[in-house]
Formats: C-alpha cells, sequence, structure tokens
C-alpha cells in the first residue's frame, strides 16, 4: 500500500511514554509469523497505529487485511512501540488513518536517518 502525505503533523513530545494506550494491526502472512501493518510515505515506511480498537477494526475492514487483528499498546509502553517499529524495518507511526481519504491524524518518525 502507498499513500501520499498529506496533513501529516509531528508530535512535539520527545517521551518514550505513550500518553493514552494505542492500537496496532497485527497480520500473519504465513502460520506462526506475525507483523504490523505499515503504510509507506516519501519512501519510508510507517506503523499503523490507531487511538481505538473500533478503528483499528474498521482499517482492518476496508482494507480487507487477512489474518489481521488489533493489538493494544497500553499506556505507558511507548518503549515497546519504538522497539516494535524498529523490528519491523520502519521509520515511525502513523496515527488514526482514515481509509477513505488515506490521511491520518498525525505522523512521527521514530527512527534516525542514516
Amino acid at each position: 500500500m502507498v499513500l501520499r502525505k498529506e496533513a501529516a503533523i509531528d508530535v512535539a513530545s520527545d517521551q518514550w511514554a505513550l500518553r493514552r494506550a494505542l492500537w496496532v494491526i497485527q497480520v500473519a502472512p504465513t502460520a506462526g509469523q506475525s507483523t504490523l501493518l505499515q503504510a509507506e510515505v516519501d519512501g519510508s515506511t510507517y506503523v499503523l497505529c490507531f487511538t481505538s480498537d473500533d478503528k483499528a477494526r474498521a482499517a482492518i475492514a476496508a482494507f480487507s487485511v487477512e489474518g489481521a487483528w488489533s493489538a493494544q499498546v497500553p499506556e505507558r509502553r511507548g518503549f515497546d512501540l519504538v522497539a516494535a517499529v524498529c523490528q519491523v524495518g520502519a521509520a515511525g507511526v502513523m496515527v488514526d488513518l482514515d481509509p477513505a481519504t488515506r490521511r491520518c491524524a498525525w505522523s512521527r518518525r521514530l527512527t534516525a536517518l542514516a
């Protein structure tokens, strides 16, 4: 999936802790494996995150993602999210992507440019 970068803003916080819980979409491409659903913007990939389970489930349905489920990243566990972003090779997170408009509430690069 390739998305255009539109109306994304950076969050002005350098804390690793989340201020509220987020949900990610996990996908099992093959039995025994799972990864996080990502979107590509300007040559970089971003892990899709949502501010509610309902929004994550709506994205799963809208994108028709087979073998996907939502998983909560609890408040104050931001380091776990950053570690997961790095493990899948993504540059950052994109929050509340609207499947219809392909716009998100905000995005944040979490990894350094090499």
